[in-house]
Protein backbone atom coordinates (compact mmCIF):
# COMPACT_ATOMS: atom_id res chain seq x y z
CA UNK A 1 0.00 0.00 0.00
CA UNK A 2 3.01 2.27 0.58
CA UNK A 3 4.31 1.71 -2.75
CA UNK A 4 1.02 1.94 -4.55
CA UNK A 5 -0.04 5.66 -2.09
CA UNK A 6 2.90 7.34 -2.13
CA UNK A 7 3.52 8.73 -5.22
CA UNK A 8 0.06 9.33 -5.93
CA UNK A 9 -0.54 11.54 -2.04
CA UNK A 10 2.86 13.27 -2.78
CA UNK A 11 1.41 14.78 -5.93
CA UNK A 12 -1.53 15.47 -4.22
CA UNK A 13 0.04 17.52 -1.24
CA UNK A 14 1.83 19.32 -3.65
CA UNK A 15 -1.00 20.35 -5.71
CA UNK A 16 -3.78 20.85 -2.51
CA UNK A 17 -1.59 21.76 -0.13
CA UNK A 18 0.52 20.07 3.10
CA UNK A 19 -2.06 21.25 5.88
CA UNK A 20 -5.39 19.39 3.77
CA UNK A 21 -3.67 16.20 3.63
CA UNK A 22 -2.65 15.84 6.42
CA UNK A 23 -6.09 16.55 7.98
CA UNK A 24 -7.62 14.24 5.74
CA UNK A 25 -4.90 11.68 6.57
CA UNK A 26 -4.39 11.61 10.46
CA UNK A 27 -7.72 11.61 10.91
CA UNK A 28 -9.03 8.63 9.11
CA UNK A 29 -5.98 6.70 9.89
CA UNK A 30 -6.91 7.43 14.07
CA UNK A 31 -10.34 5.83 13.51
CA UNK A 32 -9.04 3.03 10.94
CA UNK A 33 -6.78 2.05 14.37
CA UNK A 34 -10.16 1.14 16.48
CA UNK A 35 -10.85 -1.36 13.42
CA UNK A 36 -8.01 -3.71 14.45
CA UNK A 37 -10.26 -3.80 17.68
CA UNK A 38 -13.43 -5.48 16.73
CA UNK A 39 -13.30 -9.25 15.77
CA UNK A 40 -14.43 -10.23 12.35
CA UNK A 41 -11.77 -12.42 11.12
CA UNK A 42 -9.08 -12.60 8.47
CA UNK A 43 -10.50 -10.60 6.00
CA UNK A 44 -11.62 -8.01 8.05
CA UNK A 45 -8.14 -7.88 9.35
CA UNK A 46 -6.57 -7.40 5.63
CA UNK A 47 -9.37 -4.94 4.76
CA UNK A 48 -8.68 -2.80 7.98
CA UNK A 49 -4.76 -2.90 7.07
CA UNK A 50 -5.20 -1.49 3.79
CA UNK A 51 -7.49 1.22 5.07
CA UNK A 52 -4.90 2.21 7.73
CA UNK A 53 -2.15 1.40 4.99
CA UNK A 54 -3.69 4.25 2.61
CA UNK A 55 -3.93 6.72 4.76
CA UNK A 56 -1.26 6.50 7.72
CA UNK A 57 1.17 6.11 4.90
CA UNK A 58 0.11 9.26 2.94
CA UNK A 59 1.29 11.17 6.30
CA UNK A 60 5.41 10.89 7.24
CA UNK A 61 6.40 12.21 3.03
CA UNK A 62 4.17 15.46 3.91
CA UNK A 63 5.86 15.48 7.51
CA UNK A 64 9.03 15.51 5.77
CA UNK A 65 8.50 18.18 2.84
CA UNK A 66 6.45 19.89 5.60
CA UNK A 67 9.87 19.89 7.51
CA UNK A 68 12.16 20.80 4.54
CA UNK A 69 9.71 23.81 3.91
CA UNK A 70 9.70 25.54 7.40
CA UNK A 71 14.05 24.55 7.00
CA UNK A 72 14.01 26.32 4.53
CA UNK A 73 12.43 29.39 5.41
CA UNK A 74 13.88 29.65 8.77
CA UNK A 75 17.85 28.80 8.59
CA UNK A 76 17.66 28.46 12.97
CA UNK A 77 16.00 24.71 11.85
CA UNK A 78 16.95 22.06 9.66
CA UNK A 79 15.22 18.94 8.52
CA UNK A 80 17.53 16.69 11.56
CA UNK A 81 16.32 18.92 14.28
CA UNK A 82 12.64 18.90 13.32
CA UNK A 83 12.73 15.25 13.55
CA UNK A 84 14.06 14.81 16.80
CA UNK A 85 10.93 14.94 18.11
CA UNK A 86 9.57 11.57 16.34
CA UNK A 87 12.87 9.81 17.65
CA UNK A 88 11.58 11.20 21.24
CA UNK A 89 8.18 9.50 20.46
CA UNK A 90 9.87 6.61 19.14
CA UNK A 91 12.25 6.29 22.36
CA UNK A 92 8.61 6.81 24.71
CA UNK A 93 6.52 4.40 22.84
CA UNK A 94 9.18 1.90 22.77
CA UNK A 95 8.73 1.59 26.57
CA UNK A 96 5.03 2.09 27.43
CA UNK A 97 4.04 -0.46 23.80
CA UNK A 98 6.25 -2.81 25.59
CA UNK A 99 5.11 -2.80 28.89
CA UNK A 100 1.43 -2.60 27.87
CA UNK A 101 2.06 -6.04 25.98
CA UNK A 102 3.34 -7.55 28.60
CA UNK A 103 0.61 -6.31 31.25
CA UNK A 104 -2.77 -6.54 29.71
CA UNK A 105 -4.09 -7.42 26.28
CA UNK A 106 -2.33 -6.55 23.20
CA UNK A 107 -5.66 -4.73 21.48
CA UNK A 108 -4.34 -1.94 24.16
CA UNK A 109 -1.72 -1.06 21.09
CA UNK A 110 -4.32 0.30 18.62
CA UNK A 111 -5.96 2.30 21.79
CA UNK A 112 -2.43 4.00 21.46
CA UNK A 113 -2.07 4.48 18.31
CA UNK A 114 -5.79 5.95 18.12
CA UNK A 115 -5.47 8.79 20.97
CA UNK A 116 -1.68 9.73 19.00
CA UNK A 117 -2.93 10.00 15.86
CA UNK A 118 -6.19 12.22 16.49
CA UNK A 119 -3.91 14.35 18.68
CA UNK A 120 -2.03 14.91 15.17
CA UNK A 121 -5.19 15.64 13.95
CA UNK A 122 -5.35 18.07 16.61
CA UNK A 123 -2.44 19.81 15.84
CA UNK A 124 -2.93 20.04 12.30
CA UNK A 125 -5.56 22.22 13.05
CA UNK A 126 -3.46 24.81 13.90
CA UNK A 127 -0.97 24.86 11.14
CA UNK A 128 -1.03 28.31 9.32
CA UNK A 129 -2.09 28.11 6.02
CA UNK A 130 0.04 30.36 4.19
CA UNK A 131 3.12 28.36 6.30
CA UNK A 132 2.06 24.62 4.57
CA UNK A 133 0.57 24.89 0.79
CA UNK A 134 2.49 25.73 -2.32
CA UNK A 135 0.83 27.57 -4.95
CA UNK A 136 -1.35 25.33 -7.24
CA UNK A 137 0.51 25.93 -10.26
CA UNK A 138 3.59 24.52 -9.24
CA UNK A 139 2.36 20.88 -9.35
CA UNK A 140 0.19 18.81 -11.13
CA UNK A 141 -0.32 15.08 -11.53
CA UNK A 142 2.80 13.71 -13.34
CA UNK A 143 5.46 14.60 -10.65
CA UNK A 144 6.36 10.93 -10.14
CA UNK A 145 7.17 10.29 -13.93
CA UNK A 146 8.78 13.69 -14.51
CA UNK A 147 11.11 12.86 -11.48
CA UNK A 148 12.19 9.75 -12.57
CA UNK A 149 13.48 11.17 -15.97
CA UNK A 150 16.42 12.06 -13.36
CA UNK A 151 19.11 9.37 -13.50
CA UNK A 152 20.65 10.36 -10.61
CA UNK A 153 17.29 10.13 -8.15
CA UNK A 154 16.69 6.68 -10.43
CA UNK A 155 19.70 5.13 -9.22
CA UNK A 156 19.48 6.51 -6.16
CA UNK A 157 15.79 5.08 -5.41
CA UNK A 158 17.32 1.75 -6.89
CA UNK A 159 20.09 1.76 -4.37
CA UNK A 160 17.30 2.64 -1.02
CA UNK A 161 15.30 -0.55 -2.52
CA UNK A 162 17.94 -2.87 -2.06
CA UNK A 163 19.16 -1.11 1.75
CA UNK A 164 15.53 -1.49 2.37
CA UNK A 165 15.72 -5.08 1.28
CA UNK A 166 18.41 -5.63 3.61
CA UNK A 167 17.22 -3.28 6.20
CA UNK A 168 14.25 -4.13 6.51
CA UNK A 169 15.13 -7.42 8.71
CA UNK A 170 15.93 -5.06 11.43
CA UNK A 171 12.19 -3.26 11.58
CA UNK A 172 10.04 -5.97 11.03
CA UNK A 173 11.67 -9.15 12.35
CA UNK A 174 13.65 -7.66 15.22
CA UNK A 175 11.18 -8.94 18.47
CA UNK A 176 11.14 -12.68 16.40
CA UNK A 177 14.92 -12.26 16.39
CA UNK A 178 14.83 -11.34 19.95
CA UNK A 179 12.37 -13.67 21.21
CA UNK A 180 14.26 -16.55 19.64
CA UNK A 181 17.34 -15.50 22.01
CA UNK A 182 15.03 -15.82 24.70
CA UNK A 183 14.02 -11.62 24.91
CA UNK A 184 10.57 -10.98 26.76
CA UNK A 185 8.39 -8.07 25.39
CA UNK A 186 9.59 -6.00 27.90
CA UNK A 187 13.40 -6.46 26.74
CA UNK A 188 12.23 -5.56 23.14
CA UNK A 189 10.58 -2.90 24.47
CA UNK A 190 13.97 -1.66 25.53
CA UNK A 191 16.23 -2.32 22.92
CA UNK A 192 13.80 -0.09 20.18
CA UNK A 193 13.43 2.87 23.29
CA UNK A 194 17.62 2.61 23.02
CA UNK A 195 17.71 2.58 18.87
CA UNK A 196 14.86 6.46 19.53
CA UNK A 197 17.03 7.76 22.01
CA UNK A 198 20.05 7.05 19.72
CA UNK A 199 18.38 9.15 16.91
CA UNK A 200 18.39 12.23 18.97
CA UNK A 201 22.27 13.48 18.70
CA UNK A 202 22.31 12.30 14.89
CA UNK A 203 19.23 14.04 14.17
CA UNK A 204 19.97 17.08 16.05
CA UNK A 205 23.62 17.09 14.80
CA UNK A 206 22.86 15.79 10.91
CA UNK A 207 23.05 19.14 9.22
CA UNK A 208 26.66 19.45 10.88
CA UNK A 209 27.53 16.31 9.88
CA UNK A 210 26.67 16.58 6.53
CA UNK A 211 28.10 19.99 6.37
CA UNK A 212 31.49 18.83 7.73
CA UNK A 213 31.62 14.78 5.56
CA UNK A 214 28.95 16.48 2.46
CA UNK A 215 25.56 14.48 1.63
CA UNK A 216 26.90 12.18 -0.54
CA UNK A 217 30.09 10.86 1.96
CA UNK A 218 27.70 10.88 4.94
CA UNK A 219 25.08 8.37 3.37
CA UNK A 220 27.75 6.15 1.65
CA UNK A 221 29.03 6.02 5.69
CA UNK A 222 25.62 5.35 7.23
CA UNK A 223 25.01 2.74 4.80
CA UNK A 224 28.51 0.88 5.88
CA UNK A 225 27.66 1.06 9.65
CA UNK A 226 24.05 -0.76 8.45
CA UNK A 227 26.31 -3.20 6.80
CA UNK A 228 28.57 -3.75 9.99
CA UNK A 229 25.22 -3.17 12.42
CA UNK A 230 23.48 -6.13 10.67
CA UNK A 231 27.08 -8.63 10.79
CA UNK A 232 27.03 -7.73 14.25
CA UNK A 233 23.52 -8.88 15.52
CA UNK A 234 24.63 -12.26 13.58
CA UNK A 235 27.05 -13.13 16.54
CA UNK A 236 24.58 -12.94 19.35
CA UNK A 237 23.76 -15.80 21.19
CA UNK A 238 22.28 -13.72 24.08
CA UNK A 239 19.55 -11.31 23.72
CA UNK A 240 21.37 -9.10 26.14
CA UNK A 241 24.22 -8.95 23.95
CA UNK A 242 22.26 -7.53 21.04
CA UNK A 243 21.22 -4.45 22.64
CA UNK A 244 24.37 -2.47 22.91
CA UNK A 245 24.47 -2.58 18.88
CA UNK A 246 21.45 -0.40 19.04
CA UNK A 247 23.61 2.08 19.81
CA UNK A 248 24.53 1.53 16.01
CA UNK A 249 21.02 2.68 15.04
CA UNK A 250 21.54 6.80 14.99
CA UNK A 251 24.13 6.04 12.55
CA UNK A 252 22.65 3.32 10.46
CA UNK A 253 18.88 4.47 10.30
CA UNK A 254 18.85 8.76 11.38
CA UNK A 255 21.78 9.68 9.76
CA UNK A 256 21.34 7.52 6.44
CA UNK A 257 17.83 8.98 6.25
CA UNK A 258 18.39 12.46 6.68
CA UNK A 259 20.87 12.20 4.23
CA UNK A 260 18.42 10.66 1.59
CA UNK A 261 16.26 12.88 2.42
CA UNK A 262 18.30 16.45 1.72
CA UNK A 263 19.65 14.33 -1.37
CA UNK A 264 16.50 13.71 -2.68
CA UNK A 265 15.39 17.51 -2.13
CA UNK A 266 18.62 18.63 -3.85
CA UNK A 267 17.60 16.35 -6.99
CA UNK A 268 14.24 17.68 -7.28
CA UNK A 269 12.63 20.61 -8.20
CA UNK A 270 11.14 22.91 -4.88
CA UNK A 271 7.26 22.23 -6.65
CA UNK A 272 7.72 18.72 -6.60
CA UNK A 273 8.99 18.22 -3.00
CA UNK A 274 6.80 16.37 -1.64
CA UNK A 275 5.72 13.75 -4.85
CA UNK A 276 9.89 13.34 -4.81
CA UNK A 277 9.67 12.47 -0.94
CA UNK A 278 6.98 10.51 -1.34
CA UNK A 279 8.80 8.61 -3.77
CA UNK A 280 11.95 7.78 -1.79
CA UNK A 281 9.50 6.79 1.19
CA UNK A 282 7.65 4.65 -1.74
CA UNK A 283 11.45 2.93 -2.40
CA UNK A 284 11.94 2.55 1.06
CA UNK A 285 9.10 1.09 2.74
CA UNK A 286 7.33 0.18 0.00
CA UNK A 287 9.36 -1.82 -2.63
CA UNK A 288 11.85 -2.16 -0.15
CA UNK A 289 9.94 -3.51 2.01
CA UNK A 290 8.04 -5.74 -0.22
CA UNK A 291 11.25 -7.07 -0.85
CA UNK A 292 12.72 -7.51 2.25
CA UNK A 293 9.46 -9.22 4.16
CA UNK A 294 9.02 -11.70 1.09
CA UNK A 295 13.43 -12.18 1.21
CA UNK A 296 13.62 -12.50 4.83
CA UNK A 297 10.68 -14.34 5.33
CA UNK A 298 11.12 -16.83 2.68
CA UNK A 299 14.69 -17.92 4.45
CA UNK A 300 12.97 -17.88 7.96
CA UNK A 301 10.93 -20.46 6.29
CA UNK A 302 13.66 -22.47 5.27
CA UNK A 303 14.26 -22.90 8.82
CA UNK A 304 17.92 -20.42 8.72
CA UNK A 305 18.73 -18.89 12.23
CA UNK A 306 17.82 -14.92 12.30
CA UNK A 307 21.35 -14.72 12.81
CA UNK A 308 22.31 -15.74 9.40
CA UNK A 309 19.89 -14.23 7.42
CA UNK A 310 21.14 -10.81 9.42
CA UNK A 311 24.97 -11.95 8.14
CA UNK A 312 23.66 -12.30 4.46
CA UNK A 313 21.61 -8.50 4.14
CA UNK A 314 24.80 -7.14 6.21
CA UNK A 315 26.83 -8.68 3.00
CA UNK A 316 24.07 -7.29 0.35
CA UNK A 317 23.92 -3.89 1.81
CA UNK A 318 27.84 -3.89 1.72
CA UNK A 319 27.45 -4.20 -1.37
CA UNK A 320 25.19 -1.39 -2.28
CA UNK A 321 27.73 1.06 0.19
CA UNK A 322 30.67 -0.04 -2.87
CA UNK A 323 28.23 0.92 -5.85
CA UNK A 324 27.04 4.08 -4.18
CA UNK A 325 30.99 5.01 -3.83
CA UNK A 326 31.63 4.25 -7.56
CA UNK A 327 28.26 5.79 -9.06
CA UNK A 328 26.64 8.25 -7.00
CA UNK A 329 27.88 11.62 -8.06
CA UNK A 330 28.30 14.70 -5.51
CA UNK A 331 24.54 16.12 -4.88
CA UNK A 332 24.30 19.27 -7.07
CA UNK A 333 24.20 21.78 -4.67
CA UNK A 334 24.28 22.92 -1.05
Amino acid sequence: MMFLVQPLTGTLADRFGFRKILLLASTLSAFSYLGYLMQGGFLWLMAVTIVMSVFYNTIQPVFDSLSLQLAAKDPAFSYGTLRVAGALGWAVTGIITGKVIDGSQIGMVFVISFISMAGVALLTLFLPKQDVILPSESAGYTGSTQLLKNKQLLFLLLAVVLISTGGTAIWNFYSLYMKGNGASATLVGYGLSLQGLCELPFFYFSARIMLRFGTRMTLILTVLVLSLRLLLYAFVSKPEMAIPIELLHGISWSLFWVACVEYVSKLVDAKWMATGQSLLYAAYYGLGAIAGNYWTGFLADKAMPYGQIFLLNGLIVFMVAILLAIFLRTSPRN
